[in-house]
């Protein structure tokens, strides 16, 4: 997955060059918002409780990923600043995420894969379902990066998808050694402090089709499932985990929360990848802004993490 992020990085900045010199700070690439389709319908649920739930259906349609691919969450298909998707809002402005912009030694360039959280609503698991030839792994490529494995809606029928409608959100992007120039944690953040009560989240296809499967960016050099994966006594030290770490307004850590996408470590008790949407109770207050962050062991000593990185969330809810 590493080589592909590679691959494509220097892609992008072929294509961006001219268009990012010419830009002197981050609120250059922000999209300005729009409002003028906000109605009682499509904003935010505001509980009896006293809770809010942030569903990605009440975002803005234009904001949609168009394919599974994601292509207009980046310039390389053609998109410029003023019509690539570089930031997600709800109509309420409560849930706000922006996609980061790295700079290296190549320059600067603001890319989903970068960095970022895309709305989504597709649920391709087969080849077969999104008219791809069989047996091609299509379903769990980087080409389908934007699509859930929830196994209670139907395959490729892009509809239902979510938890609770047919959006939801799809993290991307993590930091470790090997990619600090490639990209920074992905990030949301709330109008103001909020109790951060918890989430839905479910796998992506891609992650769940390398988990089970491999791919050919393994440690081995060849598609090794995460359960095969062992240490030299011939031990199963395959694990992968998502971290959510929450800042207050000023910025500093509060805590770090961490939920185990798959294990199947000698050691530990086995945690199988979910297959629909399930709950993560959260529950840490004065929460200004999350990151996420994500760790495994499918590990390159070059490359950093190999398991791909995403995370698919829905139905956040704060108070």
């Amino acid at each position: 997955m590493k080589r592909n992020l590679r691959f494509l990085a220097g892609a992008f900045l072929l294509t961006a060059t001219a268009l990012f010199s010419g830009c002197n700070s981050d609120d250059d690439f922000l999209m300005n918002p729009q409002t003028d389709s906000v109605t009682p319908e499509t904003r935010a649920n505001f509980n009896d409780d006293g809770t809010t739930t942030i569903t990605f259906d009440d975002f803005d349609e234009t904001f949609m990923a168009v394919s599974p691919k994601a292509e207009n969450y980046y310039t390389l298909y053609g998109y410029t600043a003023e019509n690539q998707i570089r930031e997600i809002y709800d109509p309420d402005f409560v849930f706000v995420s922006d996609m980061n912009t790295v700079t290296n030694s190549y320059g600067a360039y603001t890319e989903f894969s970068s960095g970022a959280i895309a709305l989504s609503k597709y649920n391709y698991r087969s080849d077969s379902a999104a008219g791809k030839t069989s047996g091609t792994n299509w379903w769990y490529t980087w080409e389908n990066q934007c699509s859930v494995y929830n196994t209670a809606s139907t395959d490729g029928a892009n509809t239902g998808a979510g938890h609770s409608g047919s959006n939801f959100a799809v993290v991307y992007g993590y930091s470790d050694f090997g990619n600090t120039e490639w990209m920074a944690k992905p990030e949301f953040y709330f109008d103001s402090p909020r109790k951060f009560k918890g989430l839905w989240y479910c796998n992506t296809a891609y992650t769940y089709g390398v988990i089970i499967n491999g791919n050919q960016f393994g440690t081995s050099g060849v598609a090794t499932p995460l359960s095969n994966l062992k240490d030299s006594d011939g031990n199963n030290i395959g694990y992968f985990q998502v971290n959510i770490e929450c800042y207050d307004v000023d910025g500093n850590l509060i805590t770090t929360v961490s939920k185990l996408l798959a294990d199947y470590r000698y050691d530990k008790p086995t945690v199988s990848p979910v297959t629909t949407w399930t709950y993560w109770d959260i529950n840490v207050a004065d929460v200004q802004s999350v990151k996420f962050n994500f760790e495994g062991s499918d590990v390159d000593p070059i490359y950093g993490l190999n398991t791909p990185a995403y995370l698919c969330i829905d139905d956040v809810t704060i108070e």
